[in-house]
C-alpha cells in the first residue's frame, strides 16, 4: 500500500475531524445565526454560512481520511490485512444501515429534503466510523491481549 500517508498525518486527522464535525454541527443547529441581529441575515450571510458548512464538512472528511489512510508505526502484512478486512466490514455495515433505513422510509415515508441530506451524510459517517473503530480495536486492543 504505497498510497498511505506517513504516520504523522494521523495526529492531524484527530485534530481536523472533530473540529470540522463540531463546526458543521453547530452551524447546522443554527448556533451561528443566534449571534447575528435579525436584520443582518440576508443573502450574503447565507452565502457565508454555506461556505462554512462546506468547508467544515470537507475538513471533517479530510480528517477522517488522514486517520484512516495513515500508516501505523509498525506497518506489516497483518496490519494491511486488518485494514482490508475493516474496509469490508465497514462496507457491510453501511450496506445494512442503508437497506434497513430504506425499508423504514418505504413503510413510514421519506424525510424532507434536509432530512435526506443528513441521512446520506450519516451513511458516510457510519462507514468511516465503523472502519476506524474496528481497525483500531483489532490493532490496538485485541492483538495486544
Amino acid at each position: 500500500m504505497n498510497w498511505l500517508l506517513p504516520h504523522r498525518f494521523k495526529s492531524w486527522g484527530f485534530i481536523l475531524a472533530p473540529a470540522g464535525f463540531l463546526v458543521w454541527l453547530t452551524t447546522q443547529a443554527g448556533l451561528w445565526t443566534a449571534w447575528v441581529p435579525p436584520g443582518e441575515i440576508g443573502p450574503a450571510f447565507q452565502t457565508r454560512i454555506s461556505i462554512i458548512l462546506t468547508t467544515s464538512f470537507f475538513t471533517f472528511l479530510f480528517g477522517l481520511y488522514c486517520i484512516s489512510f495513515s500508516r501505523e508505526k509498525r506497518e506489516d502484512e497483518m496490519v494491511q490485512r486488518t485494514r482490508v478486512d475493516s474496509f469490508q466490514f465497514a462496507a457491510l455495515i453501511q450496506f445494512l444501515t442503508f437497506t434497513i433505513s430504506s425499508l423504514f422510509m418505504f413503510f413510514f415515508g421519506e424525510p424532507r429534503e434536509a432530512g435526506m441530506m443528513l441521512f446520506l451524510i450519516g451513511l458516510i459517517f457510519v462507514f468511516w466510523v465503523s472502519y476506524m473503530v474496528r481497525f483500531n480495536y483489532i490493532i490496538h486492543v485485541r492483538l495486544r491481549s
